[in-house]
């Protein structure tokens, strides 16, 4: 299931009661900041200078991010949407997403013998898509509270996913630095598309000169 694939991408790799939109406006002083963009779904971000940059995920749908705060990342990755469902495409929609996401995390946490305890979700956007985002908390033995906000777009073929990891009382300034690293994403190609929309070798633009 794609949905548990997303899932598993995004643990290989914090809550608030105010709504957060990440829409994308970069701002001129993040320009310089380093630049990733994911050849396979087409989404890029700017990170700044003290974030590592961490291993691909799995089948390059994306990668992972450390901020310069103990215990926590950021990844960010792209899926496919082949699972049937309710919406006029016969595709799972964004709703049902959210609730199978929740439903798989909270099995494998179970698995590890974690409890996770979810907040309410929140309807949100991500570079002009309508979004999810679900956020819950757990205790870690060896890192004490933590939590994590995975914020999902699902559009008729693809959609992008981001998970926050991070001390739960680092929460708020984990949530502050990745805002502004959100506000330089972009999603790329339409996620909504049937298929990308590649050149021919016969239809290659020529490099301007």
């Amino acid at each position: 299931m794609i949905c548990k694939a997303l899932a598993l991408a995004m643990l290989m790799t914090i809550g608030v009661s105010t709504p957060v939109s990440f829409a994308a406006a970069p701002e001129d002083n993040e320009s310089g900041w380093t630049l990733y963009t994911n050849a396979r779904f087409g989404f890029s971000i700017r990170y700044p200078d003290d974030w590592r940059l961490g291993n691909p995920i799995s089948d390059g749908v994306g990668v992972t991010l450390y901020p310069p705060i103990d215990h926590s990342l950021v990844a960010f990755s792209g899926h496919m949407n082949v699972v049937s469902g309710s919406s006029q495409d016969g595709r799972q929609t964004l709703d049902e997403f959210a609730s199978a996401h929740r439903r798989i995390i909270t099995e494998l946490y179970s698995k590890k013998s974690i409890a996770v305890k979810w907040r309410p979700d929140q309807n949100t956007s991500l570079a002009g898509f309508p979004a999810k985002r679900l956020t819950f908390t757990y205790e870690d033995s060896t890192q004490g509270a933590l939590t994590e906000h995975h914020i999902f777009t699902l559009g008729r073929n693809e959609g992008r996913g981001i998970r926050l990891k991070g001390p739960l009382a680092e929460e708020t300034r984990l949530l502050s630095a990745v805002k502004k690293v959100l506000s330089t994403y972009q999603p790329g190609r339409d996620q909504n598309a049937v298929s990308p929309l590649a050149p021919t070798p016969d239809h290659i633009p020529a490099v301007p000169r």
